[in-house]
């Protein structure tokens, strides 16, 4: 039903309508429903009461619909009720102009606009040509400007929207939200308090079904390369910040096909050649050095990838408005600056909390720390014992992979707990806003997951050699070799499994929770038992990518095929995270976002501390170049040769960095172009006119003949 109010009594609300196409609303307009809300039959006569957010949604120009669930074990007992919320377009149109929406302008419209000018307001013809040919793009390609509910605007933003309507289905969501949320005028909910607060089960944007039909043709098919992912489309369907993910995906998998090649060359010879120092010197030292650069490179060029996909996003200046978060807990004072009364809570004891969170994530550290010790405990007693196990006439000591399977057992166990732990860790430090809780938790769990993942192959790289039993026939290179290959590639194998099965796992469990459907079941109600893909779903696809570079790029000397590896995942990756969010997830709410954020300055650390692991397994780990042990002139050798590495590729990252622009030069052209064509269009900024002199018969010129100093009149 349409609501209206003193809808809320069970008489007045519809089992459901299940088929879109008897919304006269669509017909029209073409789309259906945006928003869903979705709330508890337990809360209803609780404050904030279902009739209450409806009708604070209702007073605020939004249309609702409200049915029971069909979803229930005992199908005379309803315990859902769900809302669904849509905003007609002027209402849309009021909300944008209200936050200065970003819109792309239609070029040709846009064209005619420069070609005319607006003489009423003083502004001559503006028409940009680029007459040199000096730019690949042109002059009114990509253009963004606010939104602005002027009449003589319209004609020049793009239409997006289905039927030719204006707005995106992503424009219309974060319209709609901002609605729901915005207290001027709008319905003033904190949603994420009420969810917070159980009278909400769940909200979340509606699946447009021939928009996911036409994407997941375009992107679920394996005939296309990474660069030719539809991101235009991923961004127009779920925002910037997931098509951000799937564009550094693509451009990270892009570069790795070089990688991969150069990769399997170096590796090759280690296979075929016969084992001699000549052949580890050029193969590891071709890889420490080169995978470097190539990181540099690979990490300069997104930086610039990135603007240009901003620019076209119109994300390029993106801000975040923030609220306070509902979990924030605080104590009512006034606003130093405002006088209005604001959530605070005492820095120090904020502090105090920090402290003890961090000092608890030391604790899991030192665990980790313990139980790598622990298995390679364990390795020395098996490889003493001799426990071998026998395959024909071939008898296999099994201390090797005893450990190695004893280290991915230890990271995924180490990763559910710390996974649990942090969530809690992060609560109890009370963040303010959406931003700090969520960089403080990127920055404890990259942290923990580095050490975590990386613990035992840094005990190879860096200890092994100099303390307790050593590498086995004094080949650290080897065994390095085998247990990155171990734990990486059943790391990768087990990434892949979970991604596949979670999803699947959770919507079982859902169905089997609330019982079978009736024969007719809503698709917005249907979505409700996906899965709930949050930030926590994006996070932890950025993780997964973290570590596999780090994988990638800290142990290249050990393995130089590790990026071919890399590689074979990501083509996998791509399609099955595309499949996840297109299928097995609500959909997200749409997140906006200029830049990946905090990630590619983790990313940039690893590239960093790549030249310290790969030039310390080089130089003293490796064994490949013949250094005599012991003796104080082998030792500086060996420093000389270190400090030489790591000088020189430090300073090629700074050449690099400091000479080659984060922005490219076309893109810095036309960000002034849209910024000049802005303030005509939308200021309607006068031209720069020189007024010209007319001689006035009333003014006189004349030197005073004492001081020959000229005087007017």
């Amino acid at each position: 039903m349409i609501y209206t109010r003193h809808s809320e009594s069970s008489r007045d609300l519809e089992s459901h309508e299940p088929i879109y196409e008897q919304d006269a609303f669509l017909n029209e307009h073409g789309y259906a429903w945006d928003y869903v809300l979705v709330f508890p039959m337990s809360t209803m006569h609780r404050k904030p009461s279902i009739e209450d957010i409806c009708h604070r949604l209702h007073a605020a120009g939004l249309s609702l619909k409200l049915f029971y669930s069909s979803m229930s074990k005992n199908k005379a007992v309803r315990r859902l009720v769900f809302c669904l919320v849509r905003a007609p377009p002027d209402l849309l149109m009021k909300e944008a102009d209200r936050i200065s929406l970003n819109m792309l302008l239609d070029e040709r419209a846009l064209m005619e606009a420069a070609l005319q000018g607006y003489p009423l307001q003083n502004i001559q013809p503006f028409p940009i040509q680029d007459t040199l040919g000096l730019y690949d793009m042109g002059p009114y390609t990509s253009i963004h400007i606010k939104y602005s509910c002027r009449d003589d605007m319209q004609r020049l933003y793009l239409k997006r929207g289905p039927m030719n309507s204006l707005f995106s289905s992503t424009q219309r969501m974060l319209l709609t939200k901002s609605i729901m949320t915005n207290t001027h005028g709008g319905a003033g909910l904190d949603l994420y308090k009420i969810l917070h607060n159980n009278t909400l089960a769940a909200f979340y944007p509606a699946h447009e079904p021939t928009e996911r039909s036409e994407l997941a043709a375009a992107w679920l098919s394996w005939h296309f390369w990474p660069w030719q992912q539809p991101l235009s489309s991923i961004q127009s369907y779920f925002g910037s910040k997931i098509a951000l993910y799937f564009a550094f995906l693509a451009h990270y998998t892009t570069w790795l096909m070089g990688a991969g090649v150069v990769g399997l060359g170096l590796w090759i010879p280690q296979l075929v050649l016969p084992n001699s120092g000549l052949r580890d010197q050029v193969v590891v030292g071709c890889s420490s050095v080169w995978i470097v650069i190539w990181a540099t490179l690979l990490m300069k060029s997104w930086g610039r990838y990135n603007a240009t996909l901003a620019f076209h996003w119109g994300t390029t200046n993106f801000q975040a408005t923030e609220q306070p978060r509902p979990q924030f807990v605080g104590r009512l004072v006034p606003s130093p600056i405002t006088g209005r009364p604001m959530l605070y809570f005492d820095k120090r004891e904020k502090l105090n909390r920090m402290c003890w969170s961090w000092l608890l994530l030391c604790g899991l550290i030192g665990l980790v720390a313990g139980l790598v010790s622990m298995n390679f405990y364990l390795q020395n007693y098996l490889i003493e014992a001799k426990y071998s196990i026998r395959v024909g006439s071939w008898d296999f000591l099994i201390g090797g992979p005893v450990a190695n399977l004893a280290n991915v057992a230890q990271i995924a166990v180490m990763f559910q707990i710390y996974d649990s732990v942090c969530v809690q860790l992060n609560e109890i430090e009370n963040h303010a806003t959406e931003s700090e809780h969520e960089g403080a938790f990127i920055l404890k769990s990259i942290l923990f997951h580095v050490i975590n993942n990386f613990a035992a192959l840094f005990y190879v790289m860096f200890v092994k050699r100099y303390i307790g039993v050593q590498c086995m026939n004094n080949d650290c290179l080897g065994e390095l070799r085998i247990s990155l290959l171990f734990i990486f590639g059943l790391q990768m194998l087990w990434g892949n499994l979970q991604q596949v099965l979670l999803p699947r796992l959770w919507s079982l469990w859902t169905a089997c929770r609330v019982g079978h459907p009736q024969d007719h079941i809503h698709p917005l109600e249907e979505e409700f038992y996906l899965a709930d893909y949050g930030w926590l779903g994006t996070f932890y696809d950025y993780l997964e990518l973290v570590l596999q570079f780090g994988y990638t790029i800290l142990f290249i000397g050990a393995f130089p095929a590790t990026p071919l590896l890399s590689l074979i995942n990501n083509v996998c990756e791509i399609r099955i995270d595309a499949y996840r969010l297109l299928n097995e997830y609500r959909r997200p709410t749409p997140r906006q976002a200029a830049t990946a954020g905090q990630w590619v300055t983790v990313l940039e650390v690893l590239v960093t501390l790549s030249i310290f692991t790969n030039g310390f397994f080089l130089v003293y780990s490796s064994n490949v170049f013949d250094f005599p042990d012991n003796t104080i002139e082998g030792d500086l050798a060996k420093l000389r040769l270190f400090v030489l590495y790591v000088a020189t590729l430090l300073l090629f990252r700074y050449s690099v960095s400091r000479y080659w622009e984060n922005v490219p030069e076309r893109i810095q052209v036309q960000l002034k172009r849209q910024d000049f064509l802005s303030s005509k269009i939308l200021g309607r900024e006068a031209d720069e006119v020189v007024p010209q002199f007319v001689r006035s018969e009333s003014f006189q010129f004349k030197i005073d003949s004492m001081d020959n100093r000229p005087a007017f009149v």
